[in-house]
């Protein structure tokens, strides 16, 4: 992956166009921390010292620095855009919905769980675990209760206390989720033939 940067009039200002959308409904900015609560990649963003302020457009993303030369920024910038990107992770959180008693609203509600957990990134593999085949099923309650069943690459992998960590954590993130069951299993074992198609490619398995 190949991210652009390229100045703007204002020199603390700069773009970055990683050759894939961004932001498909227009332009959002975000002042700071609290108001990146949407947006994953912005939170990430927001972590990098000097940065003072972020804007999505549909094809690249503005980022405004308080301090510091773009030359010693840039580095952390590039390699956190293309790690969020590369790992197929959100650059926004679906809008907040609360679980319903029809097929349709639970499906959607359980979409929107599937969207968080795509935060989670398998650290040995470096992508997100929905897309590698790790979840299994995500079972909803009218209640707001909530089973993520999951499983690991290999039994005994050294990260399965924190991918299931990790599952907990964005599961019950979602506005909505009163409790969040993970349930960790080996049936049936999982295969590379699980992953999405986006997810063999980003691993080179065809």
């Amino acid at each position: 992956m190949f991210i652009q940067t390229e100045p703007m009039p204002d020199a603390s200002k700069l773009k970055f166009i990683p050759g894939r959308e961004v932001y498909v409904s227009g332009t959002i900015e975000f002042a700071d921390r609290d108001e990146a609560a949407a947006s994953p990649l912005a939170q990430r963003l927001f972590g990098i010292p000097g940065v003072a302020a972020i804007a999505f457009v549909y094809d690249c993303i503005i980022i405004t620095k308080s301090a510091g030369d773009w030359q010693h920024l840039k580095p952390a910038l590039l390699g956190t855009i293309m790690e969020h990107f590369m790992a197929n992770a959100p650059v926004m959180r679906p809008a907040r919905k609360t679980p319903g008693g029809k097929d349709g609203e639970t499906s959607a509600f359980v979409d929107e769980i599937m969207t968080s957990l795509r935060e989670v990134i398998d650290p040995e593999l470096g992508y997100n675990i929905v897309d590698l085949g790790l979840i299994y099923d995500v079972v909803v309650e009218a209640n707001g209760a909530t089973t993520v069943a999951m499983t690991t690459t290999t039994p005994g992998c050294p990260a399965t206390n924190y991918l299931k960590q990790g599952v907990q954590d964005r599961a019950g993130a979602v506005e909505g989720v009163k409790k969040v069951q993970v349930e960790l299993t080996y049936e049936p074992r999982w295969e590379p033939d699980m992953m999405s198609p986006e997810a063999k490619q980003h691993l080179g398995i065809y």
